[in-house]
């Protein structure tokens, strides 16, 4: 986790590192630079858009099957961003491993002085040293880990509740456990091709409302509230889900592919079509991890500003590019 001031550093300058090219094509509202007069050519518009073009191919080479110089199992590439507001989120990487995690505690907790992010760092803390203990090598199953985490977290009695979400690259496969509302994407050519479902305890109105809307409806607008809490685990039982409630699965990866993993901080306050621009941008620049879980924290901090639109809280973001292991 960074320290305070790294924290404090991201945060001032997060203004510097979204260009106002990045600015025009997220929406953000406002840039740096003067807007042109009617009838001026806007050059920084005519970048954002230069960067959103497809990339040109060679015959379809884009799309080509694995050859046999490809046929190293791919690794991570990876680098966070935490922006705290409470300091209820916790997350952890191992490279070698291929293995990523974020958890969120549960903020409820903190109005009756416990602390609320206890359990979260409780969770990382314990899976990152079990996958730091492996053997080079280990597969690591991302449920079996997410057990292990609650088990030793539980018993150590630390207060509070946490959803979470752990990942490991398993070759060509990138393996999942989540519980709760931290979540993840992975894009393929800068666009979502998988983005989990939260888990919630869903109200009557909830429920009905997601009845009468569509896909794309319910990833957009607002149709969850408190009373709506995510699945999440605490040492008290009769206040928490199972750890075997957790969905777990696995999904083809491949070289070029990006995963972006959060806390409900992160997927709250963006669009998927945002998500999909930056990603799409930030390749184009050549952005490395850093420089993209910067840009999409920072995109994320300001729409929790907003009012009526926003939702502030903690934010993590973890970037984690697929990348062709040397043969």
């Amino acid at each position: 986790m960074e320290n305070l001031e790294q924290i404090h550093q991201t945060l001032g300058d997060i203004d510097a590192r979204v260009p106002d090219a990045l600015r025009v094509a997220l929406g953000l509202g406002y840039r740096a630079s003067p807007t042109p007069a009617p009838g001026e050519d806007d050059e920084v518009a005519d970048f954002a858009a230069s960067l959103l073009q497809p990339p040109a191919t060679d015959d379809g080479a884009g799309d080509r099957g694995p050859t046999e110089h490809d046929a190293a199992a791919p690794r991570i590439d990876w680098a966070s961003c935490y922006v705290p507001l409470h300091d209820h989120d916790a997350h952890f990487g191992n490279t070698k491993a291929g293995v990523l995690g974020v958890a969120d505690g549960v903020g409820a907790y903190a109005e009756s002085g416990v602390d609320a992010g206890a359990f979260s760092r409780g969770l990382m803390t314990s899976a990152s040293a079990e996958v730091a203990a492996l053997e080079p090598g280990a597969h690591v199953c991302p449920r079996a880990l997410l057990e292990r985490a609650y088990d030793e977290t539980a018993a150590s009695g630390a207060p509070g509740a946490s959803t979470a979400v752990i990942l490991s690259l398993a070759g060509n496969a990138l393996e999942w456990a989540y519980i709760g509302d931290s979540a993840f994407a992975v894009l393929r050519g800068s666009k979502i091709v998988f983005l989990s479902t939260p888990q919630r305890h869903l109200s009557r109105t909830s429920l009905k409302k997601l009845r009468f809307s569509s896909t794309a409806a319910r990833r957009k607008q607002r149709l969850f509230s408190s009373s709506d809490p995510p699945f999440q685990l605490s040492a008290a039982g009769e206040h928490s889900d199972s750890v075997l409630d957790a969905k777990a699965g696995q999904l083809a990866v491949r070289a070029g592919d990006v995963v972006v993993v959060g806390t409900d901080g992160l997927f709250d306050n963006i669009l998927e079509e945002q998500l999909e621009l930056a990603v799409q941008m930030g390749t184009r620049l050549g952005f490395s991890p850093k420089n993209m879980a910067d840009i999409i924290a920072g995109v994320a901090y300001e729409s929790s500003k907003r009012l009526r639109k926003g939702k502030p809280d903690d934010i993590t973001v973890l970037i984690a590019f697929i990348v062709q292991s040397d043969l």
